[in-house]
């Protein structure tokens, strides 16, 4: 049984599939396996898994019909054999310390998870953006000695290294049919780990200038950014301790939406576009009375007064696409 599983779901991704497994076969940490979960791609991207598996019996093969991210990290996750698990992107690549870095940390200090910077890659130009994470390396973080976690945790699932038992045990899945599914399932998962460590330094190359890239594509399915906040309201209110992490819930919804709401103005659809503002806002005024007032540096985001006020950001709407027509 190999110490760390890494699950890679995989969907229509040929130009890029290579660079991932490639990345992750050369890890100076050997001892892994590798789940690749062909999501019902219609492309060669499995004929490029079947030459992994061919010439390296750590990479194992499995297809299913398509059902989406979630699906496919669900489904490698029932049929991982280590006790940790990774969830790294097909589109993206790894820096070959990234288990080695991550796994032996997780073992030194026993932690229930790493957590470790990225750099965002940009393939047209073929540079990297690297982003640090506000956390310091060598502190041992939960949420209750800890709570900014809430608010300043990314949500990606790619740069982490997660306890299996964690996500069987509590039940943990991640969403089915939904985007933006990452921000439904980490502070999840984090709340049940006494134990977080971090690592400063960019260990995952995250593909920012990919064409249809799930994070770059705006449509209807953008509301469901308002789902995944309601999952973890409902959860936290669940294990009532909503009124003990109000202002750190409020940010992490806050600047969730935040950036949903930017991408509007490459919307035309005028009555789905009002609709969503006027949901997010009284999404956010129902639960937190009083928004856009927060504790954490909520007006520090860029242009933040124009996205924190409904009627405001209707007008700057009109006057995008009013421009756009010219």
């Amino acid at each position: 049984m190999a110490q760390v599983s890494l699950v890679v779901p995989i969907y229509n991704v040929d130009a890029y599939l290579e660079r991932c497994l490639d990345s992750i076969r050369h890890q100076t940490f050997q001892d892994i396996e590798v789940l690749c979960i062909n999501d019902g791609s219609t492309d060669t991207s499995q004929s490029i898994i079947d030459q992994f598996v061919k010439k390296d019996e750590r990479f194992k093969s499995f297809i299913k019909p398509n059902g989406g991210l979630s699906d496919a990290r669900n489904y490698g996750l029932q049929r991982v054999t280590s006790a940790v698990v990774m969830f790294p992107d097909s589109d993206d690549f790894c820096e070959p310390c990234m288990v080695e870095k991550a796994y032996t940390r997780m073992i030194k200090d026993q932690l229930d998870c790493v957590v470790f910077d990225y750099a965002q890659y940009f393939d047209a130009h073929q540079i990297k953006e690297v982003i640090h994470l506000p956390f310091d390396d060598k502190t041992i973080y939960a949420f209750d000695t800890h709570p900014e976690l809430i608010a300043y945790m990314n949500n990606a699932a790619w740069n982490k290294l997660y306890k299996v038992s964690i996500f069987r045990d509590e039940h943990i899945e991640y969403p089915l049919g939904y985007r933006h599914q990452d921000l439904g399932t980490t502070l999840r998962y984090l709340y049940f780990c006494g134990r977080i460590g971090y690592i400063h330094e960019p260990l995952y190359n995250y593909l920012a200038d990919r064409p249809n890239n799930l994070t770059q594509m705006v449509d209807q399915k953008i509301r469901h950014i308002i789902d995944m906040n309601q999952i973890n309201i409902h959860f936290f209110k669940e294990k009532d301790i909503f009124n003990r992490y109000y202002e750190e819930l409020k940010y992490v919804s806050a600047i969730n939406l935040m950036t949903s709401l930017r991408k509007l103005p490459r919307l035309s659809d005028k009555e789905f576009v009002f609709e969503f503002i006027d949901q997010s806002f009284d999404f956010m005024e129902h639960h937190f009375p009083g928004y856009p007032k927060c504790v954490y540096p909520l007006h520090k985001e860029p242009h933040a007064f124009i996205y924190t006020h409904r009627n405001l950001l209707k007008w700057y709407y009109r006057y995008t696409q009013l421009r756009r027509s010219q």
